[in-house]
């Protein structure tokens, strides 16, 4: 079995990759030990976000009294979760569908590296050995799990037990206040969990976002009935219920139905130990900016490289990746990684904070705009919220923008297109925005640092 390219692992990476090297007339084979889509669209970014949006929509209906609509809400886990299943694998059979017509060749099983050019993969029916002149290396990642908090999938979950949506429990703690605890501590307080606690070891949620920011998001959670505890360690989880938790104010011993481990994840690597691989010391494989390793026709993305683990981020390096395979002189081209929690309101942030600017050594200046001046947010319900923009002071180069709001997921990508062309904040607050939208708070944000904002006083 000889091939242009093998690509190992169909997860965002991977089969964007392997698309993409099709498109560009490679004669491509895609291995995949799983299911097509990988985490991101069988566990994590897609089903998640469907989980999401119905505990959005079961908390707008209880709260639309206000506007004058009635109704009773129930929630009927079998007919959510079969309606989430199937949207992932409508898009399943949509990548499938786009591999045939890109005549891509696809192979379940174990791939392993066995060298530059040469893959074995373990198969249900047996063990082959395929050839590639070159191998994209796309295998990602997993749960991270943490001493004493082992997954047993009853009391203690991953993220994949989470999103499976078995059950509500009356109680639940989540052992990290990153994008997928709070999340999943959105979804389930919203689907009829009673009490949702998050905690985590660090002063702040969401840790490395601009600290103002995330006083301000953390505060709006609270607010929606998430407990949220910073400061704070898991020291025992019990047999009998209880659990153990440790602060600055001492110990305290509470129960809980169900614990969800959400520390972060780990990457897919230790099939490469031996294969002259190098990696970093936790685990990441070192690349340049085509993505390609230290061995010839070897190329990683995504969650195994350093980085964001953002499904994103792993598909414009898969598409890198293949257009260097096909012998295209291109390079990594972009600087900034936009992220999001899709809660609601979101969290959107893309660029330096404003610590991380003072500490590069930039003379910073900082604009914001606030969703309660905002028009389009009263129409929506009068939620809370902000768009906060970091520049530099004197030239106005656009820095940083963090968003609390509805729609940030979409009003990020503007901002992440400034960044990237270097605009400025009169740039920015020059361009005229459809009104009422939420995107009006990035503009008057960028005013704002002029003193130009006409709906807040400057």
């Amino acid at each position: 079995m000889k091939y242009d390219l093998v690509v190992i692992g169909a997860g965002p990476g991977g089969y964007v990759a392997a698309i993409r090297a099709g498109q560009l007339g490679l004669k491509t084979l895609v291995v995949e030990r799983w299911k097509v889509g990988g985490v991101c669209l069988n566990v994590g970014c897609i089903p998640t976000k469907a989980l999401l949006h119905a505990a959005h929509t079961v908390d707008s209906v209880r709260d639309a009294g206000k506007f004058g609509v009635e109704a009773d809400v129930k929630v009927d886990l079998r007919k959510l979760n079969a309606w989430k299943e199937r949207v992932v694998n409508r898009l399943v059979k949509g990548v499938e569908f786009l591999f045939k017509k890109n005549g891509v060749d696809l192979l379940r099983g174990e791939g392993k590296l066995l060298g530059p050019g040469k893959v074995e993969v373990k198969t249900e029916e047996g063990t082959v050995t395929v050839e590639g002149k070159n191998v994209i290396l796309a295998t990602g990642s997993r749960p991270r799990y943490v001493k004493g908090l082992e997954r047993d999938g009853e009391r203690i979950w991953d993220s994949n037990d989470a999103v499976a949506l078995r059950e509500v429990p009356r109680s639940l703690l989540i052992v990290g206040a990153g994008a997928v605890g709070l999340e999943f501590a959105y979804v389930y307080k919203k689907l009829g969990t009673e009490r949702v606690v998050v905690v985590d070891i660090m002063d702040q949620v969401l840790p490395g976002t601009d600290r103002e920011m995330a006083h301000l998001y953390a505060r709006i959670l609270r607010k929606e009935g998430i407990e949220i505890r910073l400061s704070t360690t898991v020291k025992e989880v019990r047999e009998d219920g209880a659990v153990v938790l440790a602060s600055g104010k001492g110990e305290v011993k509470e129960e809980y139905d169900r614990v969800l481990v959400a520390v972060g994840r780990v990457p897919n690597t230790e099939f490469l130990r031996g294969t002259g691989i190098e990696m970093n010391g936790r685990g990441f494989v070192r690349v340049n900016d085509r993505m390609e390793t230290n061995l010839p026709g070897i190329f990683a993305i995504g969650d195994i490289t350093p980085g964001p683990m953002l499904a994103h981020r792993a598909q414009k390096e898969g598409i890198l990746a293949a257009e260097v395979a096909a012998g295209l002189n291109v390079r990594k081209n972009w600087k900034y990684v936009p992220a999001v929690v899709y809660t609601y309101p979101e969290y959107a942030t893309v660029g330096l904070t404003e610590e991380g600017a003072r500490e590069e050594g930039y003379d910073v200046v900082v604009g914001k705009f606030p969703l309660s001046a905002l028009g389009r947010a009263h129409t929506m319900g009068g939620v809370e919220g902000a768009v906060k923009v970091v520049a530099e002071k004197g030239t106005g180069k656009l820095l940083g923008v963090h968003i609390v709001s509805p729609e940030a997921s979409a009003i990020v990508s503007e901002a992440a297109l400034a960044l990237e062309k270097g605009l400025t904040v009169e740039e920015i607050e020059r361009v005229i925005h459809p009104h009422p939208t939420t995107s009006e708070a990035l503009m008057e944000a960028a005013a704002n640092v002029l003193k130009k904002a006409v709906h807040i006083v400057n």
